[in-house]
């Protein structure tokens, strides 16, 4: 798609820094985490695209929930590995 080159070096970049911070801040003051979710499927049928690789926005929730509320520090969390 194009763009994608773009795109890609910008959740490097996040990635990267939700790492680096995790590790600078230490899990006793705050914690740090990066979600990586992929297309949403409302989004893509918004956009009248196939929604077949999407994940719906309820489950892309999850792993933002996973985030808060967990107690782990430096991930990248891949929405489409969380499960109820």
């Amino acid at each position: 798609m194009p763009g994608a080159a773009a795109i890609s070096m910008v959740n490097a970049g996040l990635e990267g820094f939700g790492r680096a911070a995790a590790l600078e801040l230490g899990s006793e003051r705050i914690r740090v985490n990066v979600v990586s979710p992929p297309w949403v499927t409302e989004t893509l049928i918004a956009y009248k695209m196939d929604p077949a690789n999407g994940l719906p926005a309820a489950e892309v929730a999850k792993a933002y929930v996973k985030s808060v509320e967990g107690d782990a520090t430096g991930l990248v969390i891949d929405a489409r590995k969380i499960h109820s």
